[in-house]
This record gives C-alpha cells, structure tokens and sequence, in this order.
C-alpha cells in the first residue's frame, strides 16, 4: 500500500471517532504516571483468588449493586445521552472481567467478585459498565465500526486502483475493498475506546462518590486488575489503558469530583 494511501485510511478512520468521550476528562501527566507504575510494581506479583461459594458471591453483587443503584439512576438521567433501563446479570465466568452491551446488559463475572477485597471494589466494576451504557458508548462504538467499515471499503478499492496502472481483476479489486472494510471496521472499534473507557472510570467513581462509597477502597481494583496484567503501557492500538494508566486517571478523577462535590464534568 502506498505510503500516501496508508495515512488516508488512518485519516479518515479518525473521523469515524466523532463519538467518544461525552465529557472532558482530567489529563494524566507523566509524574501521575510514574506514580502508578511505581506502585503496580511494588504490589507484588498475578493476585490471588478468593474461595467463595455461590450464596457469597450472589451476596456481595446484590449488596454492591443495592449500594449504588439509585444514584446511578439519577445520574445516567441528569446526563440524559444514554441508556438508563439496565438487564444487569451476572456470570458464572472464572474471568476477572465485567461488561456492558447492547439493550442495557451489563454482566459481571464470578471471577471478577473472587478476586475483589471488599464489597467497594464491586461497587467499582458495577459502576463502570453503567457508565459506559449512560454515556451510551456501545451505540456509539457500533456506529463508529460501520462508518469505518465503510470509509475502509470504499479507501480499499481506491488503493487497489493506485496500485495497478493496468487492469485490475474483478478478484483483486473485491480483495483490497473486504480488507480495507475489515481494516476501517477495525480502526473504527478502536476509535475513542480508550477514553471511553476512561470516562466509564470517572463515572463510576461519580457514581460511587455519590453514594457514600469509600473511593479509596474501590481504587484496590485497579491496582489488582494492573498486577494481573503484563501490560505496562498503552499502545496506539489498545482498547483499553494499560493498568497504571487507568489508575493514574482514576486518582486524577477523584481529585477532581472531590474538589466538585460530586460535579459531572463539563460537556466535551
């Protein structure tokens, strides 16, 4: 691919991100950074599991939710973007892992409450995934992923033009346009996710703010989901901030809501 047409996929890609974060977020300096990479590292190794039956861990996602429940409600409607009528569930999945999806399911796995050390870490995750459906991120993700698909198929076939100064077979041409489609469909997923994903962070900690949530406990979180990873720094192409990334933005929100009482930010 031709160097000029490589910067015209990523350059129209970056349109389809017209949607990401509905807030302005706090920036994370590197001083921030250097803090929470000092700190994962110093925690120690991968996190332990925590042996609880099914009564238990029913328990503490119910008492979690119960927690936060209302004040999100209230919230999602004060910001009045996104989806506030939540199908939450949870999983019998051994992953340390939540998420939210399309018609307000918002799921949390088993794994995840097993590897909490408090009732406010759980708090946390719940609170991330109704960020994410308040700030109705996954619509905007779909929508970002078709006009992706769209700008890739339509940039494929036009590189597949460039590079040939003779015929181009229908085969080729089909080729280069099911790439570039794939390539678009992809940039356009990852397009904003990260501050998405950072604004469901500062939401959640609104959230639990809010609710009289210890903020301070709930962050451990963070920290156990960081050891539990390898990865240190965001790359270009992650979905999600690295863990000490996500933990410095998180202290540079908390900071933030405390100053404001509990405030939303300003509208990005």
């Amino acid at each position: 691919m031709k160097r000029r047409s490589f910067f015209a996929l990523g350059g129209a890609c970056a349109l389809c991100g017209c949607a990401g974060a509905v807030h302005q977020l706090p920036s994370v300096t590197k001083n921030n950074l250097g803090l929470a990479q000092g700190e994962v590292k110093a925690s120690g190794g991968p996190p332990a599991r925590r042996e609880l039956t099914d009564e238990q861990v029913n328990d503490i996602m119910a008492s979690a939710l119960a927690r936060i429940r209302p004040t999100a409600q209230q919230m999602c409607g004060e910001m009045n973007v996104g989806v506030c009528n939540w199908n939450i569930t949870s999983s019998q999945s051994r992953a340390m892992n939540a998420g939210a999806g399309a018609n307000g399911l918002i799921y949390v796995n088993r794994g995840l409450v097993e590897y909490t050390a408090n009732e406010e870490e759980v708090c946390m995750a719940f609170g991330h995934e109704i960020g994410h459906q308040a700030a109705n991120h996954i619509a905007n993700n779909q929508t970002n992923q078709r006009t992706g698909a769209l700008i890739g198929a339509v940039l494929g076939a036009a590189v597949g033009v460039a590079t040939s100064r003779t015929y181009v077979p229908q085969t080729l041409m089909t080729s280069m346009t099911s790439t570039g489609a794939r390539a678009g469909g992809a940039i356009g997923r990852i397009s904003f996710s990260k501050s998405q994903e950072r604004e469901a962070d500062y939401l959640s900690a609104v959230i639990l703010y809010r609710s009289n949530v210890d903020l301070d406990k709930a962050r451990g979180l963070l920290v156990t989901m960081a050891r539990a990873s390898d990865r240190k720094d965001t790359g270009l192409l992650d979905t999600h901030p690295a863990g000490p990334e996500r933990l410095a933005a998180w202290d540079q929100a908390v900071v933030q809501i405390r100053a404001s009482k509990g405030a939303l930010p300003a509208r990005a």
